[in-house]
């Protein structure tokens, strides 16, 4: 298996509870659900750009922050709008 692969592997995977969650809420929140589809179509773009940077200590890097800036932006919106739910 290729050094860079294995990584790639995991963080794919781990998008797959974003799409189910995003399916569970998709009738009645659709707002949240449309977040959640984003946050793991970024992850799943993460995990492709670690695919691609196969090691590569530079490209790793600028991967992993383009993620990490995505997914957590993409959390607090997440935040920002089950709060705005909760009020009364």
């Amino acid at each position: 298996m290729r050094e860079g692969l294995l990584p790639a592997v995991v963080i794919a995977a781990s998008s797959l509870p974003a799409f189910v969650l995003a399916h569970a809420f998709a009738r009645e929140r659709r707002r949240l659900a449309t977040l959640l589809r984003l946050a793991g179509l970024a992850m799943l773009a993460g995990g492709a750009g670690l695919a691609w940077a196969d090691g590569d200590r530079a490209r790793t890097l600028a991967v992993a922050l383009g993620m990490a800036v995505a997914v957590n932006g993409l959390g607090a919106l997440v935040l920002v709008d089950a709060l705005r739910r909760r009020r009364p």
